[in-house]
C-alpha cells in the first residue's frame, strides 16, 4: 500500500481541501463523495467510495467460500478468547487462602 501525506487547513466552515496530487492519485473530482472515518487513535480516513466499493466487495471473499461459516468461525475464536480473558481477571480477583502468621 503506498502512503502519501500533505498538508490541508480547515476553512471558516469547517471545509477540508484535499491536496491535488492526493485527488489525482484516488481519481477524486469535484462533487465526488468520500468517506471519512475515525480510526481508534484518532486518525480520519478518507476513502473514495470506489475503494469502499471494492473493500466491501473483497469482504465476501473468493466465490464459493462460505462467508457465514467464516464469521461463525471467526465468533467461536473472539469468544474462545473472551472466556479466556474474563478466567484470568476471575483468578486475579479471588481472595488469597493464605493467613498472615
Amino acid at each position: 500500500m503506498r502512503h502519501s501525506h500533505g498538508t490541508a487547513r480547515l476553512d471558516e466552515r469547517g471545509r477540508l481541501v484535499l491536496p491535488a496530487e492526493l485527488r489525482r492519485r484516488l481519481g477524486l473530482h469535484a462533487g465526488d463523495e468520500v468517506r471519512i472515518t475515525e480510526e481508534a487513535d484518532g486518525v480520519l480516513r478518507v476513502e473514495s467510495r470506489r475503494a469502499a466499493a471494492e473493500a466491501l466487495i473483497g469482504l465476501a471473499g473468493p466465490p464459493g467460500q462460505g462467508v457465514l461459516k467464516e464469521l461463525r468461525a471467526e465468533r467461536r475464536r473472539d469468544a474462545a478468547a473472551e472466556d479466556r480473558e474474563a478466567a484470568r481477571l476471575a483468578r486475579r480477583k479471588r481472595p488469597s487462602s493464605r493467613v498472615a502468621s
